[in-house]
C-alpha cells in the first residue's frame, strides 16, 4: 500500500466506495429479479446480466476483504498513520495509556502466579 493511503481519511474514503459499489451491485440484482416479461430472449439477457452482477459483487466483497487484511497488517507492523505525530497530548495520553495497560497486565499476571 502507498504510503499516501495510510491515513485514515484515504483508508475511511477506499472503504466507503467499497461499501457503496457492493451496495450499487446489490439493488443492481434486485432490480433484475423483478418479473417484467416472459419473453425467453428477455428472461436470458437479465439472466446473463444478474450473474455478471453477481461475479461484480463478488469482487467488490473480495476488495473489501482485501481492505481489512491491510489494514491489520498495517496495524500489526506499525505503518498505519491514524494518529497526528505533531500532536503531543495524544502521544503523552498514548504513552500512559501503555503504561496503565502494561501494569495492570503485570498485576493480573503476579496475582495468578
Amino acid at each position: 500500500m502507498e504510503v499516501s493511503q495510510r491515513n485514515s481519511a484515504a483508508l475511511q474514503e477506499r472503504s466507503q466506495k467499497l461499501a457503496a459499489a457492493l451496495v450499487k451491485r446489490f439493488e443492481n440484482i434486485v432490480a433484475l429479479a423483478s418479473p417484467d416479461s416472459k419473453d425467453y430472449n428477455t428472461t436470458a439477457n437479465k439472466k446473463w446480466q444478474m450473474e455478471v452482477e453477481t461475479a461484480a459483487l463478488i469482487r467488490a466483497t473480495e476488495d473489501i476483504l482485501t481492505l481489512t487484511r491491510q489494514m491489520q497488517e498495517l496495524w500489526l507492523f506499525g505503518n498505519l498513520n491514524t494518529l497526528d505525530a505533531n500532536d503531543k497530548q495524544n502521544v503523552e495520553r498514548m504513552e500512559q495509556d501503555v503504561k496503565a495497560i502494561i501494569a495492570a497486565i503485570e498485576g493480573l499476571a503476579k496475582e495468578t502466579l
